[in-house]
C-alpha cells in the first residue's frame, strides 16, 4: 500500500485553485467578511479573500462551524488558509469572477500571514459605460470609483412590512460620465450624513461589490444586502490620482430632492444642449404655444433680491419648512415639515433664485431650484446663508452671477402659456466655456421662408419668415385626425390653447 506523504508548505495564487486537491495553501487579506442567513444553509460567515496579486475569490464558513472559526476571521487581517475544499461558484449576486469559492473544513488551518502587503492591486474597478452599455454580467458584484455629484433625500421605503432607509446618488467618473446608485439601510445613512457633513469638499466614494441593475433598458448600480463595502474619501493613492484626473470644473456636491429622479433616464449635459432639445431665443420662448423643453444662451441681468434668494427645508425631506413660534428645550426655534408632520430645529438653506435674464431678442425671468443654482453658483446655500444677515442682501457668490453668460435648459408649462407665470423653470445650468462659445456660433436655425401669389407677383418680393416655434404650432393644425392618431406618429410636445 503506498503512503500518502505530507504536502510541502508551498504558497498558492488564487489563480492556481482547482477542484483537483484540497491540500492547497494560500496567503491572503479578508477584504470582506459579513454574516449571513437563508433557510437552506442556515447561518454562515461569508468573505472575499484577495492574494499578493489583487485575485480574489469567495469563501464561506458553514453553520456548525462558525464557534471553530470566528475568533480568527476578521476583515482586514492578513491570514494562511490551508486545507479547504472548492466548489463551483453558482448562481446571482456573486462577489467574484473567479469559477470557484472556498468552503472550510474542521480540520482548515488558519493563521496569521506575515509580510503581506498593506495594499494590493485595484483589478476589479469597472468602468461606467461598460455598466451604462449593458455589457458586463448582471451576475456579479462590481466596484466603482467616482466623485459624488449630487445625493437625495433619505427616504423610508416599506417593502414588505419592514422599513427600509433608501438614498439615490449620482456618481461621475474622470470622463465626466454619470452614473445612478441606489444605497439601501446602513449604507444609505453612512454616505447621506458624511455628505451633509462635507457639502464644501469634494466627496470620492469607492464602492465595492455593488449588483448592476436593469430597468427598462437603462442600467445602475446598486447596494446589496450585506456584501457592499463603501470607503468615503479614504487615505489613498488611487484617491488622489482619481482626484488628479477628474475634470478641473470645480463641479460642487448637491443634495436635490430624489423624487423627480429617474434611475438610468440622464442623458449627458451635452446631448441636451446640442441634440435633444430646440434651441430657442427668448422672444422665441415668450411666444411659444407648446409644452415642452428648450435651450437657450442668455446674459443675467440682475437677481431678484426682493424675493429672496433660498428658503430654509427639513433635512429629509427637502421641502420648505415653516416658522412655528415653537422652541425646544434648549430655546432654539422649531420649524414645521408639512412633509414630516413633525417639528425639527436642523433645517437646511437651500437655493430658489429668480434670474432676470437677456438676449438680443428680449428679457424674461428664470427660476432656479438648489441643484441648478448650485452648479452655477459652485457654493451650497448652507454654506453662504447667515440668519443674520439682512435677506435683501445677497452673498458675493450670488451677485457674481450678474453679467455672465449661461446656457440653460427651461421648461416651457401650460401656466406660461396661459400667462399665469411669467416665469419660466430651469432644468439645467452650465456656464462651460466651451460649450457656451459652441453654442454661441451655431449657425441660424433653418426657417421656413412662406410666400403667397401676392409676394410673388409683387414688384418688391417681400418674404415671410416663420420662426421655428411659431411654425410648428401652425403644423400641428393642418395634422389630419388620423395622423393626430396615429401609433407611428411621434408626438413629442403637447400644444395648449390659451383661455
Amino acid at each position: 500500500m503506498a503512503m500518502v506523504q505530507a504536502t510541502k508548505n508551498r504558497v498558492s495564487f488564487i489563480r492556481q485553485l482547482r477542484p483537483c486537491k484540497d491540500t492547497w495553501r494560500i496567503e491572503v487579506r479578508i477584504i470582506r467578511l459579513w454574516r449571513n442567513y437563508n433557510k437552506d444553509s442556515g447561518n454562515t460567515i461569508k468573505m472575499v479573500l484577495a492574494d499578493k496579486e489583487g485575485t480574489r475569490i469567495h469563501a464561506q464558513v458553514a453553520e456548525q462551524l462558525i464557534k471553530q472559526f470566528e475568533g480568527k476571521l476578521t476583515e482586514g487581517d492578513a491570514k494562511v488558509i490551508q486545507l479547504f475544499k472548492l466548489y463551483d461558484a453558482i448562481g446571482d449576486y456573486r462577489t467574484t469572477a473567479h469559477p470557484y469559492k472556498i468552503g472550510f473544513f474542521q480540520t482548515t488551518f488558519v493563521g496569521p500571514a506575515d509580510d503581506f502587503p498593506s495594499e494590493v492591486p485595484k483589478k476589479y474597478l469597472v468602468d461606467y459605460t461598460d455598466i451604462i452599455d449593458g455589457k458586463l454580467d448582471n451576475s456579479r458584484l462590481v466596484d466603482v470609483i467616482g466623485q459624488i455629484v449630487n445625493f437625495g433625500s433619505l427616504e423610508n421605503k416599506v417593502i414588505k412590512g419592514k422599513d427600509n432607509l433608501r438614498l439615490l446618488i449620482e456618481l461621475r467618473d474622470q470622463n465626466d460620465v454619470k452614473l445612478m446608485c441606489t444605497l439601501w439601510g446602513s449604507y444609505a445613512k453612512q454616505v447621506y450624513d458624511y455628505s451633509m457633513l462635507n457639502m464644501s469638499n469634494m466627496v470620492i466614494a469607492i464602492m465595492r461589490f455593488c449588483s448592476i441593475k436593469e430597468w427598462k433598458g437603462a442600467y445602475s448600480i446598486s447596494t446589496g444586502y450585506n456584501s457592499t463595502y463603501i470607503l468615503l474619501n479614504p487615505t489613498l493613492d488611487l484617491i488622489e490620482n482619481f482626484k488628479a484626473s477628474l475634470p478641473n470644473d470645480s463641479l460642487a456636491l448637491t443634495n436635490n430632492d430624489s423624487s423627480q429622479w429617474s434611475v438610468g433616464s440622464a442623458t449627458s449635459v451635452r446631448a441636451r444642449f446640442f441634440v435633444t432639445n430646440e434651441r430657442l431665443t427668448i422672444r422665441e420662448i415668450i411666444d411659444s404655444e407648446l409644452v415642452g423643453t428648450f435651450v437657450t444662451l442668455v446674459t443675467i441681468d440682475s437677481i431678484d433680491a426682493d424675493r429672496g434668494w433660498q428658503y430654509l427645508s427639513c433635512k429629509y425631506h427637502n421641502k420648505k419648512v415653516m416658522p412655528t413660534t415653537n422652541v425646544d428645550a434648549d430655546n432654539r426655534p422649531l420649524f414645521l415639515c408639512i412633509a414630516c408632520d413633525k417639528e425639527h430645529t436642523e433645517v437646511i438653506s437651500r437655493f430658489k433664485l429668480i434670474a432676470n435674464v437677456k438676449d438680443a431678442s428680449g428679457e424674461a425671468k428664470f427660476l432656479l431650484f438648489d441643484i441648478n443654482a448650485q452648479l452655477i453658483v459652485r457654493h451650497p446655500a448652507a454654506e453662504l446663508y447667515d440668519e443674520d444677515e439682512d435677506p435683501d442682501i445677497l452673498p458675493i457668490a450670488v451677485s457674481d452671477l450678474c453679467g455672465k453668460r449661461f446656457l440653460f435648459e427651461i421648461s416651457v408649462d401650460a401656466d406660461n402659456i396661459k400667462g399665469k407665470t411669467s416665469q419660466y423653470v430651469v432644468r439645467l445650468a452650465t456656464e462651460d466655456r466651451e460649450m457656451i462659445e459652441e453654442f454661441a456660433d451655431l449657425p441660424p436655425k433653418s426657417v421656413l421662408m412662406l410666400q403667397n401669389s401676392d409676394d410673388i407677383s409683387s414688384a418688391s418680393g417681400d418674404l415671410s419668415v416663420t420662426p421655428l416655434s411659431k411654425r410648428k404650432s401652425e403644423e400641428e393644425h393642418a395634422i389630419s385626425p388620423m395622423e393626430q392618431h396615429s401609433v407611428t406618429k411621434k408626438q413629442s410636445r403637447k400644444k395648449i390653447k390659451g383661455e
